[in-house]
């Protein structure tokens, strides 16, 4: 009588820790958290970005707005962006840039490797990134 008394005392015990709210301490770096959790730490539509024209090249200047769109560097907020758009926003991105990859590369080439380069040189970047995570890269596929 007594072991079965136990038996549900630790029965009891341990059904109440498990129907418990998790605790409130912080995810620490590199911890695994559900969805809300993660959720708690940030956004999950990205801060609007602001170019600056005189910082990108003249014949690039006209892809600034979609820049400040789809250039995201986080890649969680990134692929978030990309869920949430349209099919016919994501076509319309694939094509603006579809001729222009090369230059864009070029451009971007010119800052040394190893060094920080401009926020404005950044987004076009990550909108290249965004590109052929979407598998909208032109035929010949995204430089390596």
């Amino acid at each position: 009588m007594k072991i079965c008394w136990m038996l549900s005392l630790i029965a009891c015990t341990a059904l109440q820790a498990c129907t418990e709210a998790p605790s409130a301490v912080p995810l620490q770096h590199g911890q695994i958290g559900t969805a809300a959790e993660l959720a708690a730490f940030g956004p999950t539509v990205p801060e609007p970005i602001h170019l600056r024209r005189d910082r990108v090249p003249p014949d690039l200047v006209d892809l600034i707005p979609l820049a400040e769109k789809w250039g995201i560097g986080d890649d969680v907020l990134r692929d978030e962006m990309q869920e949430r758009a349209t099919d016919a926003e994501k076509q319309a991105m694939a094509d603006a840039l579809k001729d222009r990859h090369e230059r864009i590369t070029a451009w971007l080439d010119t800052f040394p490797q190893g060094q920080p380069m401009s926020d404005e040189a950044a987004a076009f970047m990550y909108m290249q990134l965004g590109v052929a995570e979407l598998g909208l890269w032109p035929q010949q596929g995204p430089p390596r």
